[in-house]
């Protein structure tokens, strides 16, 4: 069967103003996602939840717990890193090969990441199948909410990316009365308008009738 077309991923901030120096990101990009995908590939899942938002972790490592040893990941490729240094997105696609302990067939899933700058790193706040066989530790295109991630636009929204300095020390102070108030349990923060931020385009591969791991 031909492999679909991969479409690339358009990273798209419209009128932001710039929050994050370039100075390094993209060697920093690429060890991230070389860090994650080969702590994913040798089931490290403790160290590749280093790379989720705090909040994520607990309900990342859950999910891959329930796999176990089921799953058996051959081999991974990262085959593109796309940055925008002013905004601090960034997305990365990873080849991954695998199967499981009850079917040694070989298969093939394409999976797109997307990544936002913040503190002088790169977190991971999607993530998704984009091609090849579906596998349950990954997300499909279009299931929302993500399973555990919280998607590019609302890890903005939660953390100030992309508002003025003013506004973003004016949440802050928010979020910490906020937290005394509720005897230091931090809220869900009410967030400064940010500007719009277009969500990674996904492609939408054909569906395979079953997933696995079977």
């Amino acid at each position: 069967m031909a492999r679909p077309a991969l479409i690339p991923i358009l990273l798209v901030l419209a009128a932001a103003p710039a929050c994050a120096t370039g100075d390094g990101m993209q060697e920093k990009l690429y060890d991230a996602t070389a860090a994650y995908n080969r702590s994913v590939r040798w089931n490290d899942y403790d160290r590749a939840a280093d790379y989720l938002p705090p909040m994520a972790q607990p309900a990342f490592l859950a999910h891959h717990d329930e796999i176990g040893d089921a799953l058996v990941i051959v081999d991974y490729e990262l085959t593109r890193l796309d940055l925008d240094k002013q905004t601090g997105i960034a997305a990365s696609r990873a080849e991954i090969s695998w199967h499981t302990e009850r079917r040694l067939i070989l298969e093939t899933t394409a999976v797109d990441q997307v990544w936002q700058w913040h503190e002088g790193k790169f977190v991971l706040v999607d993530e998704r199948r984009s091609g090849g066989t579906p596998l349950t530790i990954f997300a499909e295109p279009g299931e929302d909410p993500h399973p555990y991630l919280p998607g590019l636009q609302a890890y903005r929204q939660e953390h100030s990316i992309g508002v003025d300095e003013k506004e973003a020390k004016k949440a802050a102070r928010r979020r910490r009365r906020m937290a005394r108030a509720q005897g230091g349990t931090p809220p869900q923060p009410a967030a400064a308008p940010v500007s719009p931020v277009r969500e990674p385009v996904v492609v939408d591969a054909p569906q395979p009738a079953a997933a696995a791991v079977r």
